[in-house]
């Protein structure tokens, strides 16, 4: 992060008060054994919350406990847009996934749209060997499921949207100056057949941090959305 976006991040903060995480914190570093469902790994799970939450917001805590997936379409789903492996040989490959739900977890588009028509779905750290959270977004397009989002980031929170289609609220990861974690709790709304950036709602560190001010808002949110660029967290 920019030393110049570190101030204005504190600028933002300054009326806010800190809480200390007195939960898990968002960085959660376990070493996970090798198993036959996949390779050794050291991933970063984010799965807390922030403390400080858009209003109306559903929030979101996926720890991927689920033994079986909740039908045989979402087995389906992972294979045809060919995200996992289910072959025993092509699983000794690092990079590939098992088609398991210890590794991926869906979430509906929307009420009005069928899982096989459109989903979000949750990718667990570490897996393929990748340390973070990932949230992709798909769309079905003349019989064709398509890619419409990436994010590397976790998807902690839904809110409700009169269009229909639920705001999202990922929260990324980056370092400071000091190369200590830090979060972003950013919202993304949906708007011309994909989900884009809205703004910045939360900013902290591992005993600092919560709601940006209204006043710096709208300058954060343009600084935080050309790091989350600038770092690929957004593809």
């Amino acid at each position: 992060m920019k030393y110049s976006l570190i101030l204005l991040v504190l600028a933002s903060l300054l009326a806010c008060k800190s809480e200390p995480n007195n939960v898990q914190d968002q960085t959660d570093q376990q070493q996970q054994a090798p198993t036959s469902e996949g390779p050794e790994s050291t991933p970063v799970e984010n799965v807390r919350p922030s403390t400080s939450m858009p209003e109306k917001t559903e929030e979101i805590v996926e720890l991927f406990e689920d033994k079986t997936f909740n039908e045989n379409l979402e087995i389906n789903l992972l294979q045809e847009i060919r995200i996992c492996q289910t072959d025993s040989n092509k699983l000794q490959d690092p990079r590939a996934i098992p088609c398991s739900p210890k590794y991926f977890k869906f979430f509906p588009l929307s009420k009005s749209t069928s899982l096989d028509n459109g989903f979000v779905l949750l990718i667990k750290a570490g897996a393929g060997g990748f340390p973070l959270r990932r949230v992709l977004v798909f769309e079905r397009d003349r019989g064709t499921l398509v890619k419409v989002n990436g994010f590397v980031a976790n998807l902690v929170g839904r809110v409700k949207n009169d269009s229909g289609i639920d705001d999202l609220v990922l929260r990324f990861s980056d370092k400071d100056e000091a190369g200590e974690d830090m979060f972003y709790n950013c919202l993304f709304e949906y708007n011309n057949d994909q989900f884009r950036f809205k703004q910045v709602e939360v900013i902290e560190g591992k005993n600092w941090g919560g709601k940006v001010k209204e006043s710096k808002k709208a300058e954060v949110s343009k600084e935080i959305f050309a790091t989350l660029r600038e770092n690929q967290m957004i593809f």
